[in-house]
């Protein structure tokens, strides 16, 4: 009979199964599986400690797989650096279908900085002339540094009225459209209060990047969400990707009937913009 190597993948070459072997046999497997649980309770206690940073209070448990001891953008008159000390494995790693930027450093790809602007903040639309509808517009202009693009949304603190609460009601385009669905609305009989988004270039030709999910073409209008009827800020343009200086045009339309009441009609239009990280 062949002796039992505990870590032999072969470690019984040949045993007779008369009763005196067989106890032996069983001694020796029993031995194994008590030699293997030893191993398997003190190595753990021999290897060295793995250590990742992690942060806590009442309210929350960060976990980190490596603590970055200084990361940002250095200048002076000669150079630019952007560094991070600490990361694992830090550096730009590609394959067929993907890109691994690691290191905080990415986050300066572009160079860009988050800014949004709008180019005329006070829309006046004058004297109404009843079933002719009458629009007025200004820009918008959008740029995010690496990320995931961004959204935009808009919200009135109330439909546009006097202050004796006279209003000018929200649209309900030609057909049917809602403070998050566009219509077409270009019958003079249909009227109200609403706006639209399209997407334009530098020399302001239509392209309706980013817009187009929101508005199909410039026909199509809704009215403005309302913060006096407790409503939600609406998206109205929206991209995945970081750009650079994405403009949309935004135009307001009001077409009054005969009976509305004459006045000073306003209300405030906020436009909020969202990075996406």
């Amino acid at each position: 009979m062949k002796r039992i190597k505990p870590f032999g993948l072969n470690f019984i070459k040949t045993i007779s199964l008369k009763k005196g072997n067989l106890n032996y046999l069983i001694k020796n497997v029993v031995f194994f599986i008590l030699f293997l649980g030893i191993c398997f309770l003190e190595i753990p206690k021999i290897l060295p400690k793995i250590f990742g940073q992690s942060f806590d209070s009442a309210s929350y448990h960060i976990d980190w797989g490596n603590f970055n001891m200084t990361s940002g953008k250095k200048t002076s008159a000669n150079y630019q650096l952007t560094d991070t000390v600490g990361q694992n494995a830090p550096g730009k790693f590609t394959a067929a279908g993907y890109t691994v930027k690691a290191g905080f450093q990415y986050i300066y790809d572009t160079l860009e900085k988050f800014s949004f602007s709008i180019n005329d903040v006070s829309i006046d639309f004058g004297s109404l002339t009843p079933n002719i509808g009458s629009t007025q517009s200004n820009t918008i202009t959008i740029t995010t540094p690496s990320g995931h693009g961004y959204q935009i949304m808009a919200i009135a603190n109330k439909p546009l009225s006097t202050i004796s609460s006279s209003t000018i009601p929200d649209t309900n385009c030609d057909t049917t459209c809602s403070i998050s669905s566009s219509g077409v609305w270009t019958s003079s009989s249909k009227y109200g209060f609403g706006f639209n988004a399209i997407g334009i270039n530098s020399s302001g030709v239509a392209t309706n990047i980013g817009t187009s999910s929101y508005f199909t073409n410039s026909t199509y209008y809704r009215p403005f969400a309302a913060s006096s009827r407790i409503e939600s800020p609406q998206t109205i343009m929206s991209e995945d990707t970081p750009v650079k200086n994405h403009s949309a045009r935004i135009t307001y339309k009001i077409n009054i009937s005969t009976n509305q009441p004459s006045g000073d009609y306003e209300n405030l239009i906020n436009l909020i913009a969202v990075p996406k990280y």
